[in-house]
């Protein structure tokens, strides 16, 4: 090859390794720059405004956590009908745990029923009422049910069951915000 062929080859080489490379830079100027918004859209249910459009609230929890008590937040809030009634609101504890309280004014679901043959209860004092608590951490897959606090004898034959993956402080203190919201009387 002449030297005149080889100088254009090495030329092509060289151009071709600082396109590229501008290519890289503006790329990395453009990313560095560009502004992308907090994702502070954490989706976010109102359960009280969801508590206060169900028929006959009042016979319904409705927790009210106070500034003290952290950051609470529902991800969800509904309220079934049918042959197993239930309102539910999942919750968001302030250390990213997650509650459920669940109240049933019959019997629970048969899947529900199943969770809570799943272990032997003990027994805790929580808000003044006495709990069962079904620790379900040997479970192979306990699911978000982790441990369960089952409070029976809620209005005629209901029931309030909190559960969850959150500790058992934040547990205790979210079955105690839903007593407390029944007016300390089940």
């Amino acid at each position: 090859m002449s030297s005149a062929r080889q100088g254009r080859a090495r030329q092509s080489t060289l151009t071709l390794i600082g396109a590229l490379g501008a290519s890289f830079a503006i790329v990395l100027v453009i990313m560095l720059v560009t502004v992308r918004p907090a994702n502070v859209d954490r989706g976010d249910v109102d359960w009280h405004a969801v508590h206060d459009g169900l028929p006959a609230a009042s016979q319904f929890v409705d927790p009210e956590f106070t500034a003290t008590d952290g950051d609470w937040w529902a991800n969800r809030a509904e309220y079934t009908g049918g042959k197993y009634p239930e309102w539910y609101i999942g919750l968001v504890t302030p250390t990213e745990g997650f509650v459920v309280i669940e109240q049933f004014t019959g019997d629970p679901s048969p899947e529900i029923a199943g969770e809570l043959d799943d272990v032997t209860p003990t027994t805790a004092t929580v808000a003044g009422f006495t709990w069962a608590v079904f620790d379900r951490t040997a479970v192979k897959d306990p699911g978000n049910r982790i441990v369960i606090y089952l409070l029976t004898g809620i209005g005629e034959n209901g029931s309030l069951m909190v559960s969850g993956s959150a500790s058992i402080e934040e547990l205790e203190l979210a079955a105690t915000r839903a007593v407390e919201s029944l007016g300390g009387t089940p």
